[in-house]
């Protein structure tokens, strides 16, 4: 799923960094409060930064119980949401726009 987030100004490579790291590290967290890592036989988020204004985010969150039938789909949206979620806090933390406008697509 991808984000664009409209700035005042690029980001730099580090702030790109710091904004993946986030989005990153909140799917990781929104999976693993809802199932335990030992129930988990596999899971992949990759968040891509392209673009800088707009600022072009790609997230993909995979995931595959290694026991269990919980719905994975509902989970990775939830995800995927949370890391959409925290890369728009990190954009504001960092300055880089006022309010943001956003289109999900």
């Amino acid at each position: 799923m991808d984000l664009s987030i409209s700035l005042k100004k690029a980001p730099t490579a580090e702030q790109n960094e710091k904004i993946c790291d986030a989005a990153e590290n909140a799917a990781r967290s929104a999976v693993l409060n809802k199932i335990p890592a030992k129930r988990l036989e596999d899971l992949n988020i990759l968040v891509e930064a392209s673009g800088s204004k707009p600022l072009r985010l790609k997230v993909d969150v995979s995931a595959n119980l290694s026991a269990g039938d919980e719905d994975m789909e509902e989970l990775v949206r939830e995800a995927t949401d949370a890391a959409f979620k925290a890369a728009e806090d990190k954009v504001m933390e960092l300055g880089l726009c006022r309010k943001p406008k956003l289109s999900r697509a």
